[in-house]
């Protein structure tokens, strides 16, 4: 037993004795090496055979690290511990015992594709379009049941558009029986089945163990949790690891009360705080303790630095999300000539709209990134739809715009159709959105169906470039497509929504520098990631790349820089969350907890004085989690000059305005000094203009 290597909080908690045993891990604590130690030492120590120890993890990576770690510490390929995720677990034991639950052990697991297919029979069969309820939330909403170990006779009365859910949820579960499958969910779900209502078969898998271990205890969902109390319920031989402060996945069924409980639910656990942190500098330690210390439910610890004291992070409020998105660039640069490489730093956002400024800024300036765990924002569904039906009313469209949304929303098109169209198209010799105005009275086969759109996009192009974001949004919602979005859930479908707006606030901004439809389009095309990644490829940078991603996507991983953008009040707190009360802003505390305590060497947070968002400019607060913060903890530019210094007649942005010719609106920001000072204003009318400030006639209101 190399004990030597451990502090003495890792020792003890190591070298625990039998028993439940909670090790509550700090961000960067050292809970891995913890974890191998403590399987080592039963090994070695207590003479546990190495087979008769269960190490379960949440990810197949996690699982491959502990057996690499185990396997240089006591060889023999990890000694023959059984080591995997809840999942690969228990399809083991199912593969055993499935025969009890009237299943063939040699049963199949369906995939994703299949799992899709089979919905869409089911909603066929019962003449439910996917514009009434989309396949996808059907999907997620019987997940969601299943991680709270409801079968369809226990699950909530859920009725949507008049469909009973529970009803569909049975005839899946009837369909992958027939068909001799489990879905992921099934294979956690089948194994509390097993243990709760087969007493000799839970006795079979309980005598397989004396010690079972469980890493990130506090992401546990309720079947997970059901499933380690029924195993370890005669020996209650129990580790768990974890850190409340880091519970931020109750969006996805985990429930941070497992680990807040875990001494009522086990009487008796050994309580172990390993506190001392191997990644961060002490000032950023410093502040993520401030900040997590206002949680009420928690348990007490405090991370305490082993390495120097460093720089102190620093709080940037800039004047929008583009000033905020060419800021946090400056700052990826100064690290980068002081010897930082890319790959090193990362930007962390709390929603994926936040990274369209971000991703066009760092583009112009020839940063190379990659978007990790999602794609780029130009790369979305909902962006190309959006994209596509934008081109036809400007008339740059070409056919695969066309063929794209056809039938988006659902217009009777189906696959014989759409490929009928484009062919239609390619002998007309016209260009897409010339053909769709021959269309207006009708057309021959399919062609007929576009008839509505066609007239639709013709009555729109007048008053288009009338519009701050050039028709998008009214042409969106009269042909119904934001409609559609509906059938995706209230969440999935908020969030494409929250995307389109981006995008039209983008284009609203665009417009106003002079930049035509077939300039934004060539634009948005040089972002996606084929483009990035060739000119990556070609720089021979391909592994030398920023990383940009969700707080949620960050849990895990940490760089020597980090950005955390958009720390205000809506975002961070998000709104939704704030919504849902205490708990919630719990949880979005604990998001910037985590973000934090990526950061090795370097942090900056941002905020913007003023947010494009929803179609509306709006004027955040800085969040209430860092506004109360001491300048000895975040170091900040305390005020940002609304205006440059220069003849601004007082004139500041937020400021509202009267124009003789535009009418009413509000200052977005402010540029240059003296007689070559300009201002961008958005007018109620007649959108975002910019105007020398020496000729524009504003007056303040």
């Amino acid at each position: 037993m190399q004990a030597v290597q451990l502090n003495p909080a890792q020792q003890q908690a190591a070298e625990a004795g039998n028993g439940p045993q909670l090790i509550l891990a700090g961000a960067g604590s050292g809970k891995t090496r913890t974890i191998v130690h403590r399987i080592a030492h039963l090994i070695a120590d207590r003479r546990v055979a190495p087979h008769r120890i269960l190490a379960v993890t949440f990810t197949n990576k996690a699982a491959t690290e502990l057996k690499t770690r185990l396997n240089q510490m006591i060889g023999d390929d990890g000694g023959s511990v059984t080591s995997g995720t809840f999942h690969s677990i228990s399809l083991s034991f199912l593969r055993r015992h499935a025969d009890t639950l009237d299943y063939p052990k040699d049963f199949q697991v369906i995939d994703a594709d299949d799992q899709k297919a089979l919905v869409k029979r089911l909603l066929k069969a019962r003449n439910i379009s996917s514009d009434t309820l989309h396949p996808g939330y059907l999907l997620n909403w019987m997940e969601h049941c299943k991680h709270a170990a409801l079968g369809p006779d226990d699950a909530p009365e859920q009725q949507w558009s008049g469909i009973d859910m529970r009803e569909l949820y049975a005839a899946y579960q009837q369909e992958l029986r027939r068909h001799e499958r489990m879905d992921f969910s099934d294979l956690i779900l089948n194994t509390v089945l097993l243990l709760e209502r087969h007493p000799d078969v839970a006795a079979l898998l309980r005598a397989n163990f004396d010690h079972v271990l469980v890493d990130e205890y506090q992401d546990t969902n309720p079947a997970q949790h059901r499933w380690l109390q029924l195993l370890c319920s005669e020996h209650a031989n129990l580790t768990v690891v974890g850190d409340d402060d880091q519970s931020i996945y109750g969006w996805r069924g985990a429930d941070i009360r497992h680990i807040l409980e875990f001494e009522r639910v086990w009487p008796g656990a050994g309580i172990h705080r390993l506190e001392h942190n191997y990644r961060s500098s002490g000032a950023i330690l410093d502040l993520a303790n401030a900040v997590i210390a206002s949680n009420s439910e928690r348990h007490e610890k405090q991370l305490r630095p082993t390495r120097e004291q460093g720089e102190v992070p620093f709080w940037r409020v800039c004047q929008d999300d583009y000033d905020e998105a060419r800021q946090i660039a400056a700052a990826l640069r100064r690290w980068r000539q002081q010897g930082k490489r890319w790959r090193d730093m990362a930007i962390l956002y709390r929603t994926t709209r936040q990274s369209l400024p971000l991703e066009q800024v760092l583009g112009e300036e020839g940063v190379p990134y990659r978007v990790v765990g999602g794609v780029g924002f130009f790369e979305r569904m909902e962006i190309k739809d959006a994209l596509a039906y934008w081109a036809l009313l400007h008339r740059c469209a070409d056919g695969l715009h066309l063929r794209r949304i056809c039938n988006r929303p659902k217009r009777g098109i189906g696959a014989a159709g759409e490929a009928r169209i484009a062919d239609m198209l390619a002998n007309s010799g016209l260009r897409a959105a010339d053909w769709l105005d021959t269309l207006m009275d009708g057309g021959p086969g399919p062609a007929g169906k576009l008839a509505p759109l066609a007239k639709l996009i013709a009555g729109l192009r007048a008053k288009a470039m009338q519009q701050p974001d050039m028709g998008l949004g009214e042409l969106l919602d009269t042909s119904g497509y934001l409609a559609s979005l509906s059938a995706m859930g209230q969440i999935e479908a908020d969030a494409r929504r929250d995307n389109i707006q981006a995008l039209q606030d983008t284009i609203a901004v665009a417009a106003a520098d002079g930049v035509t439809p077939v300039e934004f389009l060539d634009r948005a095309a040089l972002l996606q990631s084929g483009e990035r990644l060739a000119q990556q490829h070609a720089e021979g940078e391909e592994d030398d790349a920023l990383s940009l991603m969700s707080l949620h996507r960050a849990k895990g991983l940490e760089f020597d820089c980090v950005v955390l953008a958009g720390v205000e009040e809506g975002l961070l707190p998000h709104q939704r969350s704030l919504d849902e009360g205490p708990g919630g802003l719990c949880e979005e505390r604990r998001l910037l907890y985590v973000g934090i305590t990526r950061a090795r060497d370097d942090l900056l947070l941002t905020s913007a004085r003023m947010r494009r968002s929803f179609g509306d400019i709006s004027f955040p607060q800085p969040s209430r989690f860092i506004a109360s913060i001491p300048e000895t903890l975040l170091a900040r530019n305390e005020v940002v000059a609304s205006a440059p210094p220069g003849n601004s007649e007082g004139l500041e942005i937020g400021c509202n305005v009267l124009h003789p010719s535009f009418g009413e609106g509000v200052i977005l920001s402010v540029e240059g000094a003296g007689d070559a000072m300009r201002v961008s204003v958005n007018f109620r009318q007649a959108g975002i203009k910019r105007l020398m400030l020496k000729y524009a006639a504003l007056q303040a209101i």
